[in-house]
């Protein structure tokens, strides 16, 4: 006995079995597959009776591969037709109950004629991948998402709205499992995609500076020679102060001068760029400048060497990737960087100086919930230097060596952190939006010349609820 053989005969004896406690059900008109909106329903029982009803001449079944389906008939018929038996084989248990088989997946039809030769009503059979069974697959692993299955040639079509990106891929490796490439997606993503990426750099910097330096010399200028001893550098261009002083006695000539320099300094830096980006998408942005730099390129016929000029970006820029792989879970790559030029990194080079840029970059990948912030760059710096110049042997006498040495001693300290918050958005009202310009009023000339006002925002004016940025005096 063949495969083919072993199988139908099995269905039949399990139909046959199951006949009495069936329940019975419409069939579905054409257009209609049999399908659902999840959450899903618990698995319908074996070979389950569809019920084709009196003056319903068209319909359709879909029939899992290798699987059964039984089709009731409200009247007595007297011959069955199918258009391709390789894609299902239709069997009459009695003379109104057919049993169908799916073999393989495609697309017939059963014709149904009662015994006067006249047609009663024409199926149309699908036999496609098993729907019910991904639909159970699918509550089980994803529930509560919304998500329809229709058959459509050979492939399933998958629709709906699900939660999240993450949700979706959870979906369709499901849905491969049960369906071998035969996945055609179309299911949308709901809630926000878009996400805003605020970024804040703070940075202080504290620097003191202490210079006291000492300059002697002294002549002596007798009958028998010249005779003279000198300390010290001279007077330092960046001292601001300078106590000199100079005796002449006799033949001695005696001349002294003590420079002396304190500095001390705060550099603040804050900047907060803020940046929306679709999710998936790439978002990048840059506040700054342009540092053009001369490159010698190819020698010329000449000999002589082509400068050609390339140009360096400095300041603000920030460039980010979000994912949303959940409700409120958002997976951040960023790249954040705050540059400025420093001249005293500069280099010289055929008689062209070029400034060096101090920079301050972050690059990482994160994973934070809608609103939460991360520190995800932090740096503490303590630089601390100390030099002594001084006259050999002279400069290592108590008290008096003070007069042969220069002391140097510079401290500085540094504190850098960036914080990240991302948040999801949406797009708002434009009245709702505000602007740096809707607190500025451009003052009238009696406000600017007699007031001495650049300014003014009157009472009741746009934007004085809600002022944005920074306000100078």
């Amino acid at each position: 006995m063949s495969m083919r053989n072993c199988v139908l005969a099995l269905g039949l004896v399990l139909a046959s079995f199951s006949l009495d406690a069936q329940a019975q059900t419409p069939l579905a008109p054409t257009g209609q597959a049999m399908q659902g909106m999840l959450p899903l329903p618990s698995a319908p029982p074996m070979a389950p009776v569809i019920n084709l009803e009196a003056r319903q001449t068209s319909g359709q079944l879909t029939v899992p591969v290798d699987k059964s389906q039984l089709l009731h008939v409200d009247q007595v018929f007297g011959e069955l037709s199918v258009g391709n038996q390789m894609i299902a084989d239709v069997v009459p248990l009695t003379r109104n109950l057919i049993y169908v088989l799916g073999r393989q997946r495609g697309a017939t039809n059963l014709t149904i004629s009662d015994p006067a030769g006249n047609v009663i009503a024409v199926v149309d059979i699908i036999v496609a991948y098993d729907v019910d069974a991904m639909r159970r697959g699918l509550n089980d692993i994803v529930p509560g998402e919304q998500v329809t299955i229709r058959p459509a040639g050979d492939a399933l079509v998958l629709s709906g709205q699900v939660s999240s990106t993450d949700r979706l891929r959870q979906v369709l490796a499901v849905a491969e499992r049960y369906a071998p490439g035969g996945i055609t997606n179309m299911l949308s993503v709901g809630g926000p995609q878009q996400v805003m990426l605020q970024v804040r750099f703070a940075e202080v910097q504290r620097s003191a500076l202490q210079d006291v330096g000492t300059n002697l010399s002294v002549l002596f200028n007798g009958s028998d020679g010249i005779f003279s001893i000198a300390s010290g550098a001279g007077v330092s261009a960046d001292a601001f102060g300078v106590l000199s002083g100079a005796t002449l006695e006799g033949d001695l000539d005696l001349r002294a001068a003590i420079d002396a320099l304190e500095r001390k300094g705060v550099l603040r830096t804050l900047a907060e760029p803020n940046l929306v980006a679709l999710s998936g998408d790439t978002a990048s942005f840059l506040a700054g400048g342009q540092l053009p730099i001369p490159v010698a390129s190819n020698t010329a016929a000449g000999g002589v060497p082509v400068i050609t000029v390339q140009f360096k970006d400095f300041g603000i820029g920030v460039s980010f990737t979000p994912t949303v792989i959940g409700r409120e879970t958002i997976n951040l790559e960023m790249n954040s960087e705050v540059s400025s030029v420093d001249p005293t990194l500069s280099v010289e080079a055929s008689g062209i100086r070029v400034p060096g840029l101090k920079v301050r970059r972050a690059k990482t990948t994160i994973e934070l919930k809608d609103g939460q912030s991360f520190s995800i760059a932090g740096l503490l710096q303590d630089d601390f230097q100390d030099n002594i110049s001084q006259f050999p042997i002279l400069g290592n006498i108590p008290v008096l060596g003070a007069l042969f040495r220069s002391t140097n001693f510079q401290h500085q300290q540094t504190e850098l952190v960036v914080l990240v918050t991302a948040r999801l958005v949406d797009p708002g009202i434009a009245r709702n939006l505000a602007s740096p310009t809707d607190s500025l009023v451009v003052p009238s000339p009696k406000t600017l010349f007699l007031d001495g006002k650049l300014e003014e925002v009157p009472a009741g004016a746009p934007g004085n609820a809600n002022p944005s940025g920074f306000v100078v005096p």
